[in-house]
């Protein structure tokens, strides 16, 4: 029980650790979510900058006007620009969405920068309304579904930053100055943990909400949010693949041998398209004992290859012996290529027409529509 509740924290703190170990498919929703808070803290403090100009007139003094003035409306333009970016992009790349979040936390910090660099002849308490900015970033950092390594380079970031602010005002050794280091550091320290949580939760949340919980492939709703991206999976006509998988006698195998072997069936079949699995390929559990392969081949004998290879080992299969018996394992297979300016749904269509077809001339066949006569 300790070793078991031991390894899914490791486990846990290495799904949050970087994006190394994340899926593709959690890599897109994960790209999705980052760009909701970014639309939410970007219009948050779009809306506050001219509320927050009006401080700056009353709070500083005249001769810091020209620079921080401008810098307020070079942070309030990046912001809208953001957006406008967030507008036009609804399918962003994770790495677009990352630079996105770090632009709409690095503007304020650079305002803030901009802040102290014009009041540095000035005395400390000219930076009332101001100081408080590392502090609001950092606390910012938990609303990102953030891994714990993108957000301790972020704070790291700011506390170089309220370093720095130390340094301008002539004072970073100062007992204040360095209790707000402290300060600035233990709020990093829960933001953390607070990213960690966060991210965790999202994960097993959407591993539920979307991966079968027999064999641990997609599900069916997965697939539908999978074919809105098939432009990021570099999928194109006339090289993208259906393949669509039936197990053979699948019933008679429950009623003969029990459910109990019938599930093992489904899991050592799904064992073996993962360690088949090809990079930026789709594979999911179609439904009962179905299972739809979306992926890229070169040419078609490639692909063929491919089905035939998980064929052959489909009946290498060995589940457990049930009174010194075991069931025989195969399979059938229809194949499509995706054809210019058609849907996802129509080539699997044509992929079911097909396995159909080798269902009903023997099973455990593959059935492609480049090699009909």
């Amino acid at each position: 029980m300790v070793e078991h509740i031991k390894s899914r924290y490791v486990s846990s703190v290495y799904d949050t650790l970087s994006s190394r170990y994340h899926s593709k498919d959690f890599t897109l929703a994960r790209s999705e979510y980052l760009r909701t808070r970014i639309i939410t803290i970007s219009v948050i403090f779009a809306v506050l900058t001219p509320i927050w100009a009006l401080f700056d007139w009353f709070l500083l003094p005249k001769e810091s006007w020209a620079v921080v003035f401008p810098a307020r409306l070079a942070m309030f333009l990046g912001f809208l620009l953001t957006l406008y970016i967030c507008h036009l992009s609804r399918h962003t790349s994770t790495k677009a969405s990352l630079l996105l979040s770090g632009i709409t936390l690095a503007l304020p910090g650079l305002f803030y920068a901009a802040v102290l660099m014009s009041l540095a002849s000035s005395v400390p308490h000219s930076l009332i309304g101001y100081s408080f900015i590392p502090f609001l970033l950092v606390v910012t950092l938990a609303v990102f579904p953030f891994t714990l390594i993108e957000s301790f380079i972020l704070g790291m970031g700011l506390l170089v930053l309220q370093f720095f602010a130390g340094y301008i005002m002539g004072q970073p050794l100062s007992s204040q100055h360095l209790q707000d280091l402290w300060l600035l550091a233990a709020l990093l320290f829960i933001v953390l943990s607070t990213n960690h949580f966060h991210l965790s939760l999202l994960l097993r949340l959407y591993r539920q909400a979307t991966h079968d919980p027999l064999t641990g492939l997609l599900n069916r709703i997965a697939l539908e949010r999978h074919t809105e991206h098939l432009k990021t999976l570099s999928l194109r006509p006339p090289n993208t693949i259906i393949m669509l998988m039936d197990l053979d006698h699948f019933k008679k195998i429950n009623d003969t041998y029990g459910h109990s072997v019938g599930d093992e069936v489904l899991r050592l079949f799904s064992s073996l398209l993962k360690a088949e699995m090809k990079k930026d390929q789709i594979t999911c559990r179609y439904g009962g004992e179905e299972f739809l392969i979306i992926s890229s081949y070169s040419t078609k004998e490639q692909m063929i290859n491919y089905a035939e290879r998980i064929r052959q080992l489909t009946q290498e299969l060995q589940p457990k012996e049930v009174n010194g018996d075991a069931p025989k394992i195969s399979v059938s297979i229809g194949l499509s290529m995706l054809r210019p300016n058609e849907s996802i749904q129509s080539a699997i269509q044509r992929a079911d027409e097909r396995l159909y077809r080798g269902k009903r001339t023997g099973r455990n066949r593959v059935v492609a529509e480049e090699i009909e006569a």
